[in-house]
């Protein structure tokens, strides 16, 4: 069997900016994710996760800044890589802009659940009220689970993007089987957090895989970019008559 090669490419200006702008999703939400609401939500205590919001309103408000700028980003990857990818696949294309695009849609409606946090913390702290702090916690979890609805448009795109780089043979086969791996821990811990939330433990260290593969994507985007594809490399779409 002859071994695969993958076609020569060079970046491009718009492979550079989906490059960066995936970068820039990867920052963005560790951000808001781990350094923001890590740092700030004290699980299943209210008292404390209403103190530590009110305590650092400007911090809590970079991550929903954050946030916003992360939503934005997935916007400009999503369809840059559909331009990027659609003379291979348009189908698949679709699919993975789509389905990135739904996800994006659900993490912006899902700001409108987490934003009045901050109010709820601060009149909790100011008023002594444990329902107050309590209605601000539960704000913060409800994001939460937006958050995963969302993630499971995002692995759905993850999949159809891995399948479109393995079948035309546009990045190394490790990292097409890493994105087709992303996808499948987005799914798996999204199902998991929302149906069987005592797996969380057991899977959060599955991340570990989106955390290299997804900058490593990002990296392979802005060096080295997309081929352009020769005419034998693209798949017909059929038309109907």
């Amino acid at each position: 069997m002859a071994a695969t090669t993958i076609p020569t490419a060079r970046p491009t200006v718009l492979s550079r900016l989906v490059g960066v702008a995936y970068f820039g999703i990867v920052f963005t939400g560790i951000f808001a994710e781990f350094v923001v609401r890590g740092q700030l939500v004290v699980a299943g205590d209210a008292a404390a996760t209403a103190a530590n919001i009110a305590g650092s309103p400007g911090l809590f408000a970079t991550g929903i800044g954050a946030d916003v700028v992360m939503i934005a980003l997935d916007v400009i990857v999503g369809l840059g890589l559909y331009r990027l990818l659609a003379p291979y696949d348009r189908r698949l294309a679709r699919v993975a802009t789509g389905a990135r695009l739904i996800q994006a849609g659900i993490l912006a409606a899902n700001m409108f659940t987490l934003a009045p946090a901050l109010g709820l913390a601060q009149d909790a702290v100011s008023t002594g009220s444990s329902a107050i702090a309590a209605r601000a916690l539960q704000a913060v979890e409800a994001h939460a689970l937006g958050y995963d609805i969302g993630l499971i448009a995002f692995g759905v795109s993850c999949l159809a993007l891995a399948k479109l780089l393995a079948d035309h043979h546009l990045v190394p086969t490790w990292l097409a089987i890493g994105m087709a791996a992303t996808g499948a821990v987005y799914l798996l811990g999204s199902f998991a957090a929302l149906f069987a939330p005592s797996l969380n433990t057991a899977i959060d260290p599955l991340y570990l895989i989106a955390m290299v593969v997804e900058p490593a994507f990002a990296a392979r985007l802005f060096s080295r970019g997309i081929p352009t594809p020769s005419p034998t490399a693209v798949r017909p779409v059929a038309v109907a008559a």
